[in-house]
C-alpha cells in the first residue's frame, strides 16, 4: 500500500480475486492438490497480500482447486467498509462454510502479514493442524520487528515470507521448513 493510497474495501477485494481467476488458467499436474486460502480482507496490508497470494496459486501447477472463503460468504454478505454487522445467523453459517472449506481442501496456506495480523486466520491454522491438515505459513513483513505468537509460527509445516514464492512452492512434495522471526 503506497502513501496516501486508500485500502480496499471487501468488495473491491472480491472483485479483483474474481478477475483474475477468469484469466489465470494454466495447465495442472495430475494429482495437484486442493488450497484453503486463509487471511484476513481488511486493514491495511491484507487485502493486497490476499490478492498477490491468490495469484501466485493461480500460477502454480501443483495447485488443482483455491478455495478463498470471501468468495464464498453467507448469503453473498460481505463487509463494506465497516457498515455491515453480522448477525448470529450470518456469523455461525459463515464459520461452518469455513469449517467445511477447510475440510474439503487439501493444504491450508495462511497469511499473516506481520503487521495487521487476522486471529481469524489463527483459528483456521488451528483447525488446520487439529484436523491434521498441511499448513504453510507465509508471513510477509519484518517478523523480527513485529513477532508472531510462537502457537501460529510453530504450526506451519512450511514457512515463507512472500505470497510471490507461493507460485513455484511444491504443494505435491511439502518440505519442511523453520519460521524465520522472532517469537512472542
Amino acid at each position: 500500500m503506497k502513501k496516501g493510497e486508500k485500502y480496499m474495501n471487501e468488495k473491491e477485494v472480491q472483485n479483483e480475486l474474481k478477475r483474475l481467476s477468469l484469466y489465470k488458467k494454466n495447465n495442472k499436474v495430475p494429482g495437484a492438490r486442493t488450497i484453503y486460502l486463509a487471511g484476513g480482507w481488511w486493514g491495511k496490508y491484507q487485502p493486497q497480500l490476499l490478492i498477490d497470494a491468490y495469484e501466485a496459486l493461480l500460477d502454480n501447477p501443483s495447485v488443482a482447486h483455491i478455495h478463498v472463503p470471501l468468495l464464498h460468504q453467507y448469503g453473498g454478505n460481505a463487509f463494506v467498509d465497516g457498515e455491515f454487522e453480522p448477525d448470529y445467523e450470518w456469523a455461525t453459517m459463515t464459520y461452518k462454510a469455513d469449517l467445511r472449506g477447510i475440510d474439503n481442501t487439501d493444504i491450508t496456506v495462511a497469511l499473516f502479514p506481520v503487521e495487521d495480523q487476522d486471529t481469524g486466520t489463527a483459528v483456521e491454522v488451528g483447525y488446520a493442524k487439529g484436523t491434521n491438515k498441511p499448513v504453510v505459513g507465509v508471513f510477509q513483513g519484518d517478523a523480527y520487528k513485529n513477532p508472531i505468537n510462537l502457537m501460529i509460527s510453530m504450526s506451519t509445516d512450511a514457512s515463507l515470507v512472500s505470497p510471490d514464492l507461493l507460485k513455484y512452492f511444491d504443494f505435491m512434495d511439502i518440505q519442511p521448513n523453520m519460521y524465520d522471526g522472532r517469537l512472542i
